[in-house]
């Protein structure tokens, strides 16, 4: 008999250690197995010559005994032959397993993406921002070069400032007769304004405002005006809540023929889409840009039928017609210069030079102010708004670089002193018979004779 399979031999031995364990059961194996070694001691030599056979599904054992180590296979064909139980985490001894290279580099993808990803959200919030600005200070330039027109407080147009040019452009038909017309500018201050040159036949009026210096305004655009890829950028204005003035989508059709004002033709105007009423005549209508493509004004659609008289609609004056009626302004339609309603020479005294004001005329901002004439003892003036002055004629460029309602100080030299008197410069006074005035025309009898309610009716959607 194999003395290493007796009783004694196995007592007298020391405890084998299990040095490979390939089934997630292997602890519990090891119990059942130190059992297992004391029944085969006891089998015999030929029984423990023959093989055995596991039975399926049952777990196989194969011992290997010797002085030095036991050997431990424990196997089950319900378990995956090539799991191998990983070593606890923090187990003494063992060193842990070094991290797959392909693992390594899905983390490195991982984080190249989250990074690319983050600066690709940080570049789009700044193109965000970016065009959010553009848009807002396109939108306020805008909303500077775009008026309301009143008389009496109620609102009768909408109206473009001219850049750099302060003057204003609107529609006739709606301002009705009289003058007095006020402008309401998008800061909420107003300045009267009088009809310096018009165009009954294309609708179209210059206004002239009498005071102050606004030029904020628009320009023309060089773009086509029916284009499909802009359909949906083209703007116009309209009256809304408060008398608050409204952007809105414009849609333009197409070019066609109209009858202007004393049934003229008007032809290559533009044809709208969109409702317009009475209050958004004079309103420009923009491209894109913000730049002017044309003006809503009033025309008359003719009948198929001749008996029947033409239908009043609202058109698109076109840039053309515009730009035609802008050069034919007569030079009088321009802001009159400011007043200061004085006379004065030059005059240097051993201190000082300026202009001596001889006489003041009634009524006058130097009246108001208190200026003093006389040709000897009448105050010197020295400087206007800080601009010296030694002539008439640099007093008048001096006080041209204000405007109509301006508060200007003017430093005076007077009784062997210096002091500061603030003149508010107001309109020269009116002659009684104003050479070459535009007069503003009275409105065509179909105006005049239909009722606001019936008015409404003139404009299509």
């Amino acid at each position: 008999m194999d003395t290493r399979f007796s009783p004694r031999s196995l007592r007298s031995e020391p405890e084998p250690a299990a040095t490979t364990v390939t089934s997630k059961r292997s602890s519990r194996l090891l119990a059942g197995t130190l059992a297992l070694l004391g029944a085969l001691a006891l089998s015999s030599t030929a029984f423990a010559d023959q093989p055995q056979l596991p039975a399926p599904g049952k777990t196989r054992i194969v011992v290997k005994i010797d002085t030095h180590k036991v050997a431990i296979d424990a196997q089950n064909d319900d378990d995956d032959d090539d799991q191998v139980a990983a070593p606890p985490a923090n187990a003494k001894g063992v060193k842990p397993v070094k991290a797959d290279k392909t693992d390594k580099a899905d983390k490195s993808d991982k984080a190249e993406k989250a990074e690319k990803e983050k600066a690709e959200k940080a570049e789009k919030a700044d193109k965000e921002k970016a065009d959010k600005e553009k848009k807002d200070a396109l939108d306020e330039k805008i909303q500077k070069g775009v008026v309301t027109i009143e008389r009496a407080g109620t609102v009768l147009g909408i109206g473009t400032v001219l850049s750099s040019d302060g003057r204003i452009l609107t529609a006739l038909s709606p301002l009705g007769t009289g003058n007095d017309l006020d402008i309401k500018y998008a800061d909420g201050t107003s300045a009267k304004a009088k009809v310096g040159h018009h165009d009954r036949t294309w609708d179209l009026a210059l206004l002239v405002p009498q005071s102050g210096k606004w030029k904020d305004g628009l320009q023309a655009s060089s773009k086509t005006a029916i284009r499909e890829d802009a359909a949906s950028a083209i703007k116009s204005f309209s009256i809304g809540k408060a008398n608050k003035l409204t952007a809105g989508n414009m849609v333009l059709k197409s070019i066609r023929n109209l009858l202007g004002a004393d049934d003229k033709p008007i032809d290559n105007v533009i044809e709208l889409g969109s409702r317009v009423v009475p209050t958004d005549l004079g309103s420009p209508i923009l491209d894109e840009d913000g730049k002017v493509l044309g003006m809503l004004g009033r025309g008359c659609s003719p009948s198929a039928e001749k008996d029947k008289p033409c239908t009043p609609v609202a058109f698109g004056v076109p840039l053309t017609a515009i730009k035609s009626f802008l050069k034919t302004v007569p030079a009088t339609a321009v802001a009159p210069a400011p007043w200061l309603g004085i006379q004065g020479i030059p005059d240097a005294s051993s201190v000082v030079k300026g202009v001596r004001v001889l006489t003041v005329h009634p009524d006058s901002p130097a009246e108001g102010a208190k200026l003093k004439g006389d040709k000897n003892a009448g105050d010197l003036i020295v400087a206007v708004g800080g601009t010296p002055v030694t002539s008439p004629d640099t007093l008048a460029d001096a006080i041209r670089d204000f405007a109509i309602g301006d508060k200007v100080p003017l430093l005076l030299f007077s009784n062997g002193k210096y002091k500061t008197v603030n003149i508010t410069l107001k309109a020269p006074p009116e002659k009684s018979t104003p050479s070459n005035a535009a007069e503003l025309p009275a409105a065509d009898d179909d105006s005049s004779t239909t009722d606001k309610a019936d008015k409404k009716s003139f404009f299509k959607k």
